[in-house]
């Protein structure tokens, strides 16, 4: 970092601030008790059960099963990992190095992976009950229908021909694809336990394609580590192990990333983003959605830009893209015989049938899923980001970038709400949305004092140990 920049960071963050005490233009201090009183009757309305907050059947045909696992025996099984989080969010001030910076989100990883694998033992039958959803047909089937492949190339072929269960008829064939490679490797046996494992793993990874995405919001390194901190203690990321909608964030983060800095900077991020989107359309069908940001961007960038040369980079990094995207399909057809439009149109064909007897309206689910999203958040996130637009949105600045970001982000996920694409159980379907809150939660918290940040973050932790305790996530 150069010596200017390392003046403006240290304008920014003049040195630590102890006590209560925010930097300037931070939140007051009935700002900072508001929102912790807020997350603290949040979480005291999950344990009391109080109705509403699990889901309404009655608008969305879904909720979340209440459940009574113990409040005191899970936050004592989750409590090991806080103390690596709290550490980095105490640490993690003033001027921050590339080497600080790696070190702080391995530590992270480490941390969010240790929660995942520990809300396994909330539910008294641990790892047996974790082996049986991962093998049960109904709530992933992924690994059940790993077990029928016999001849890989004559099941790519014949993909979209195949009798498959619940969701994996719903997906193209990476899930069980990841599966099968295990299968392969340890045995059925094994299969299943590491298999999840390494789900969960990448889910922790994302992290660090966090601290790469907040980027586009700042540059500054410890606004964008916190946003880690954050991100590792998000409710969705660790009540849903070993779901593949955890690593889907990642892949959301990457189309952003490439697709952003291919309008801005180089050209090569064009093929990153034919990549990132094969990778992405390979594995859940739903990411297509993250297209409505793309989409949003680009036409924000073009009002920026106002020049002919800018829609010309624009139509030809899409192009390239696109181009490379339908290439390597291509390459897959020719090799395997897999038709992805056949499996698409068979994909579409079964989520029909099962809409038809889920009965998910759409007035009740456009109602109801923005809900059901923010309890996945951990509802705090959208309490801090109410008071990021209205100290930041006001009077909108369209240089501004990071106000620009966040309301592209909000409007993306209204959009897909009021589309009615993807219904119900948004706090696991619309996880891959999760980084668009973390951002500008993030950048709140890079205004609070050391002792005020880590409240949050410690609100955020026993929001997480609340919807444990007393709700059922996944079911075999």
């Amino acid at each position: 970092m150069n010596s200017k920049a390392q003046e403006e960071q240290q304008a920014e963050h003049p040195g630590p601030v102890y006590g209560f005490r925010n930097y300037p233009g931070g939140w007051t201090s009935l700002q900072t008790i508001a929102v912790l009183a807020i997350g603290l009757a949040y979480s005291l309305g999950i344990l009391l059960k109080l109705g509403p907050l699990n889901g309404i059947p009655e608008m969305s045909n879904w909720e979340w099963p209440w459940r009574s696992f113990g409040v005191l025996r899970t936050a004592a099984l989750l409590l090991a990992p806080l103390p690596l989080i709290a550490w980095v969010v105490w640490k993690a001030e003033g001027s921050i190095s590339r080497s600080q910076a790696r070190w702080f989100l391995a530590l992270l990883v480490v941390a969010n992976y240790g929660l995942q694998l520990l809300e396994v033992l909330v539910d008294r039958r641990g790892y047996a009950l974790f082996i049986q959803i991962v093998t049960s047909p109904k709530a992933t089937s992924y690994y059940t229908d790993a077990l029928a492949i016999e001849s890989l190339s004559h099941w790519l072929g014949t993909f979209h021909l195949q009798q498959l269960h619940n969701h994996a008829a719903t997906h193209p064939p990476a899930p069980i694809l990841f599966y099968y490679l295990f299968v392969k490797l340890l045995g059925p046996s094994a299969a299943a336990l590491w298999g999840a494992c390494v789900i969960g793993f990448i889910g922790s990874l994302g992290i660090l394609v966090m601290y790469h995405f907040v980027g586009l919001w700042t540059r500054d390194r410890r606004t964008r580590i916190l946003a880690g901190a954050f991100y590792s203690v998000v409710p969705a990321l660790v009540v849903f192990f070993p779901e593949f909608d955890q690593i889907y964030p990642l892949l959301a983060m990457l189309l952003v990333i490439c697709w952003v800095k291919a309008l801005n900077g180089s050209p090569a991020y064009a093929f990153y983003l034919g990549i990132t989107l094969f990778v992405s359309t390979f594995f859940a069908y739903n990411l297509l959605t993250a297209g409505v940001f793309l989409a949003y961007y680009g036409i924000y960038w073009l009002w920026r830009q106002r020049s002919s040369r800018a829609i010309a980079k624009l139509v030809v990094s899409a192009g390239i893209a696109l181009a490379l995207w339908a290439g390597i399909y291509a390459a897959l057809w020719g090799a395997t015989g897999y038709d992805p439009f056949a499996s698409l149109r068979s994909a579409l064909a079964s989520q029909a049938v099962f809409a038809g007897y889920l009965h998910r309206s759409y007035i009740r689910c456009a109602i109801y899923d923005p809900y059901d999203f923010a309890m996945g958040a951990g509802f705090i996130a959208v309490v801090i980001i109410g008071l990021y637009l209205w100290r930041n949105a006001r009077p909108f600045d369209g240089k501004r970038a990071d106000v620009v970001l966040t309301l592209i982000g909000l409007a993306t996920i209204f959009t897909v709400d009021f589309s009615g694409l993807l219904r119900a159980e948004t706090a696991r379907v619309w996880l891959f949305y999760q980084p668009l809150l973390v951002a500008p939660v993030a950048l709140e918290l890079a205004k609070l004092g050391r002792p005020s940040r880590l409240a949050v973050i410690a609100v955020q932790w026993w929001i997480l140990v609340c919807l444990k305790a007393s709700m059922a996530f996944i079911r075999p």
